[in-house]
């Protein structure tokens, strides 16, 4: 218990009078290594100090409150900065060794995803290149540009709201698959949470779904979960009377199924014809809106997910610890990098791209920001910064801005090759010509360190003085 009242056993030596008493304080208010001391003569703060000492430190090491959400985010891009080496480390020498040392689970995921980095032409590494920005950026492209005109024109009330009902329907049938393979995940977990008596029964109805059906393709299984599956384990909670686990993995079971649901085929176009009839509409897709939407159909929303589904089924794999328990950690911290990069919190676009050309593996990882600066006058303005290692050379920084078709390039090269400045200003003028990009800066450095996202973009760390605390 905390001595509040300062009370001390007393002195048996009587002359007491040159004894310095150490809870005094009189004496121990400029002792440093007394950080609570108590006077009853005056007001301090919680800890004792009175506000004076190094004003700046203290302000640069309480900037980030690591107790916030958005502090926690910041937090980690520091922590996982390194997310392409170690990707690079686990998919050109790692993996490699899983497959030679002949680990089963993972040997066929690991020649199959190999297999699909491996470019033999320029044109096989611009379609890579091009299909996994379409892949993460869900909504790019001529067709969902003219939605973003719609929505900022000045349309009616109504047109706008029908859009976005389009929008988030596009979006979770896009979602099709990704949603599917959740809820089967989630319907082993609460097979095994269920009593023994039921379990039988759900997985009966758990098997009636069909787990490989396509994006849109969703009459079948949304009347299973309407009918049968949900209604069964909505009965067992009300019965059992288990509110733990049991029903966390049901609210996220129904959650999933209500998206699954609205990304209907036949529910997306409906809700595109519903707005053909609108003047405003009209006007902006002419008569090749319909085509379009039938084009994004036949992709089935997701061009190029060979990559995307490959690496994410590696990556569970090895952190189920199938590639070996000694590089379980290392899926773990992929996968909490990659996330990360994916949070609500980054307004920045995404990209990891690794691939083989040449004999040479490159990894290279890309932050997009497609709106920078946008109180500027001009154009649209672009903002990027490529981070990639080309094994045999070394590692390059590329940060670019480009705004009606003019750039600003800043490249920075491993230190073997700064002295071929002037050949690499050349070269990387001629390719900008040959995309009829004009540039204002061309800068060529030789590259001393890792920079972080947030060095790049610093508009990501304006949010550290608003009010967000976490629960």
């Amino acid at each position: 218990m905390a001595n509040i009242l300062q009370v001390t056993t007393p002195n048996l030596n009587t002359d007491n009078r040159n004894i310095i008493n150490p809870q005094d304080p009189r004496y121990n208010a400029n002792n440093s290594a007394i950080h609570n001391p108590v006077d009853p003569t005056r007001v301090v703060r919680g800890d004792g100090r009175d506000g004076e000492g190094n004003n700046t430190q203290d302000a640069l090491l309480n900037v980030l409150d690591y107790q916030s959400n958005y502090g926690a985010f910041i937090k980690g891009l520091g922590e996982h900065s390194e997310l392409a080496a170690v990707m690079e480390r686990l998919l050109f020498t790692d993996l490699a060794g899983m497959r030679d040392a002949g680990q089963a689970e993972v040997a066929d995921l690991v020649e199959k995803f190999l297999m699909s980095m491996r470019m033999d032409s320029p044109e096989d590494l611009l379609d890579y290149l091009q299909g996994q920005g379409g892949l993460q950026a869900k909504f790019a492209g001529d067709f969902f540009n003219r939605f973003r005109s719609l929505l900022t024109e000045g349309s009616s009330q109504s047109l706008q709201d029908a859009a976005l009902a389009f929008l988030k329907s596009y979006n979770n049938y896009s979602s099709g698959t990704h949603l599917l393979q959740q809820m089967h995940t989630l319907a082993d977990d609460i097979e095994q949470l269920l009593l023994r008596p039921y379990r039988e029964e759900f997985k009966q109805l758990a098997d009636s779904m069909n787990w490989q059906a396509a994006n849109g393709d969703t009459a079948q299984n949304t009347a299973v979960l309407n009918r049968s599956l949900i209604p069964f384990l909505s009965e067992y909670v009300s019965r059992t009377h288990d509110y733990g686990a049991i029903r966390e993995a049901v609210m996220h079971l129904v959650f999933h199924a209500a998206r699954y649901q609205d990304g209907d085929e036949e529910r997306l176009k409906k809700l595109f014809e519903s707005m053909q009839n609108d003047r405003d509409f009209a006007r902006i897709f002419k008569e090749g809106g319909r085509e379009s939407l039938e084009g994004l159909l036949r992709s089935g929303g997701r061009p190029m997910s060979g990559f995307a589904d490959g690496l994410s089924e590696l990556l569970l794999k090895g952190a189920n610890g199938y590639g070996g328990l000694e590089n379980v950690q290392q899926f773990y911290n992929i996968m909490n990098g990659m996330l990360l990069n994916e949070s609500v919190y980054m307004p920045l676009l995404h990209f990891i791209l690794p691939f083989q050309y040449e004999d040479n593996n490159v990894m290279s990882e890309m932050w997009v920001d497609p709106d920078s600066d946008k109180d500027e006058e001009g154009g649209r303005k672009i903002k990027l910064f490529l981070k990639f290692d080309i094994h045999s050379v070394g590692k390059f920084e590329l940060v670019m801005t480009v705004q009606d078709r003019q750039a600003r390039v800043q490249l920075f090269v491993p230190p073997h090759l700064a002295k071929q400045e002037k050949k690499i200003q050349s070269d990387v003028a001629d390719i900008l010509k040959d995309n009829n990009i004009r540039f204002s800066q061309l800068m060529v450095r030789r590259r001393l360190r890792d920079r972080r996202v947030d060095e790049i973009f610093p508009e990501i760390r304006e949010k550290e003085r608003t009010i967000n605390v976490r629960i």
